[in-house]
């Protein structure tokens, strides 16, 4: 028979989930990351723990957005992107900083848009080409077969 526990009993789990559930959604946007040898691998100088997934904390440098340069401690789960800023390390950049950076990341979605726009108006005109291009070979295998008829009558 399953033993439950007293509701004056408290598991792991329980503390664990308790402590997840009492987070604000906002902290679970864990941005991307880029490498920097100076600071990488594992949080060994302290006991921080990712609670969902209870793995050891992970060094990390964020390169996105206003953040970018920024590093944090985090989720060090390879699959993990859900579990978001343990602690950030460096304090905010300054104001200025962040709207250069902000407008850094908006010339480059910009320039990114622009490209996935000509590719999609590249393939547009390749399809084109393509059909003009059967039409022509069809009209070129019948011309072929008009002349071969001439040739035999």
């Amino acid at each position: 028979m399953p033993s439950w526990p007293n509701s004056n009993e408290t598991s792991d789990d329980d503390e664990y989930m308790s402590e997840f559930s009492g987070l604000q959604m906002e902290y679970f946007q864990t941005p991307d990351t880029v490498i920097d040898p100076s600071f990488c691998g594992l949080v060994t100088e302290s006991d921080r723990r990712c609670i969902p997934h209870r793995q050891r904390a992970g060094k990390f440098v964020a390169f996105e957005g206003t953040n970018t340069g920024r590093r944090f401690i985090g989720c060090a789960t390879e699959d993990c992107v859900n579990c978001g800023v343990l602690e950030w390390v460096d304090a905010p950049w300054p104001v200025i900083l962040q709207r250069c950076l902000t407008k850094l990341w908006d010339m480059y979605h910009e320039e990114n848009l622009g490209r996935v726009q000509d590719k999609e108006a590249h393939e547009i005109e390749v399809e084109k080409l393509k059909k003009e291009l059967d039409s022509l070979g069809n009209q070129y295998s019948q011309l072929v077969d008009d002349v071969s008829k001439l040739f035999d009558y």
